[in-house]
């Protein structure tokens, strides 16, 4: 009897301590090298080639010219270029480089439009939330993230293209740096 509970003992402390031995020695590699910007683009829609797209840019610029709030402006621009980064990274999985270029470009000059907004409501005397700002630094690395991401799946004769866009992209930061 002694021996059957002595065994039972055993078998127990041997199933709960191994493991927690285990996991204590097992040595761990981390991989700090990954940047992945964590950022959620809003889900594209339409693409450039439905035959409904043109529906979808008349709305776009409908909302931008109806839109007379400078922050809810801003905000509309830091979305509908966000729907543009996300829109090229469809492009460019189906193979489509020169659109998927071209909606790059559209983004960005959205983004672009963004900071003297932001500088208009400053000096106005208007107050924004730092979740905004923090928000527009994350598509702003997003949205570089996914340039260079593209610069490896492009043509030599587009890279210089993709390259003034990383530049403008550079400027918006610099720009957002000083609005702070």
């Amino acid at each position: 009897m002694k021996r059957i509970i002595l065994s039972i003992v055993v078998v127990v402390l041997s199933i709960t301590f191994v493991p927690a031995l285990y996991s204590v020695t097992k040595p761990e590699s981390i991989d700090i090298e990954k940047n992945e910007v964590l950022y959620q683009l809003p889900y594209p829609g339409l693409l450039p080639g439905h035959p409904l797209y043109f529906l979808k840019v008349i709305r776009d610029n409908i909302l931008l010219f109806t839109t007379r709030d400078n922050f809810k402006k801003a905000k509309l621009y830091l979305h509908l270029s966000d729907k543009n980064i996300a829109t090229s990274i469809s492009l460019i999985n189906e193979g489509k480089e020169q659109m998927a270029i071209d909606q790059l470009k559209l983004g960005e000059h959205r983004f672009l439009m963004i900071p003297p907004i932001l500088q208009e409501l400053k000096n106005q005397g208007w107050e924004y939330s730092s979740d905004f700002i923090i928000d527009l630094n994350q598509s702003n690395q997003k949205h570089r993230e996914i340039i260079t991401q593209v610069i490896g799946k492009v043509t030599e004769s587009d890279i210089s293209i993709l390259n003034d866009l990383l530049d403008q992209n550079t400027k918006v930061k610099d720009l957002l740096q000083e609005i702070r």
